[in-house]
C-alpha cells in the first residue's frame, strides 16, 4: 500500500512522536496530499507499507475525510522505516504545469503524480542494481581478485 502525505516545510522525523500513542494522518490520494504541501518548500512524503509483517505491528486505521473521495489513514508510532521517497512538491507543481493538468480534476492529477511516483521509485530500484552489479565487476575485474582466480605458475 501506498500512501501520501503533504507538509508545508521539510519532513523532520524528530518532530514524530515514534510512541503508538500518536497518530499521523496520510492519504491515498497523491493530489490530495499536495494540496497540504503548500509553499515553496512544500514536500510530499511516500510510504510504501507492503507486507502484512509491517502492518500488523503499526497500527494502520482509516479514517472518514468528509468531502473527499481519498481515503484517510492514521499511522500510529514512528513511520521513518516505511519512507520510499520524500518529493519537493514545487518540482510536482511544476510537473503537473508542464503536462497541462494544473486545473485537472483530482482523479487525473492523482494518476500523473502516482505515475511520477512510480518511475521515480523504479529509477532509483534500477540504479541500486546496477550499483551492485557495478560493485561485483570492480571487484571481478581488480588485479588482486585476478591473481587470486588464476595462479601464475
Amino acid at each position: 500500500m501506498r500512501l501520501y502525505r503533504g507538509l508545508k516545510n521539510s519532513y523532520r522525523s524528530e518532530l514524530v512522536d515514534p510512541s503508538r500513542l500518536s497518530g499521523t494522518n496520510f492519504t491515498d490520494c497523491p493530489a490530495v496530499a499536495l494540496l497540504y504541501a503548500q509553499g515553496s518548500r512544500g514536500v510530499l512524503l511516500v510510504v510504501d507499507i507492503d507486507d502484512e509483517e509491517t502492518i500488523l505491528p503499526r497500527r494502520i486505521f482509516t479514517a472518514s475525510w468528509p468531502e473527499r473521495e481519498a481515503q484517510r489513514f492514521i499511522l500510529w508510532g514512528g513511520f521513518d522505516d516505511c519512507i520510499a521517497e520524500v518529493f519537493p512538491a514545487k518540482d510536482l507543481r511544476t510537473r503537473l504545469r508542464r503536462e497541462g493538468r494544473r486545473n485537472a480534476l483530482h482523479a487525473a492529477k492523482a494518476r500523473l503524480l502516482r505515475a511520477i511516483v512510480e518511475d521515480k521509485l523504479q529509477q532509483r530500484a534500477l540504479r541500486s542494481k546496477l550499483a551492485a552489479r557495478s560493485a561485483i565487476a570492480d571487484w571481478s575485474d581488480s588485479h588482486e581478485h585476478a591473481r587470486v582466480i588464476s595462479p601464475e605458475r
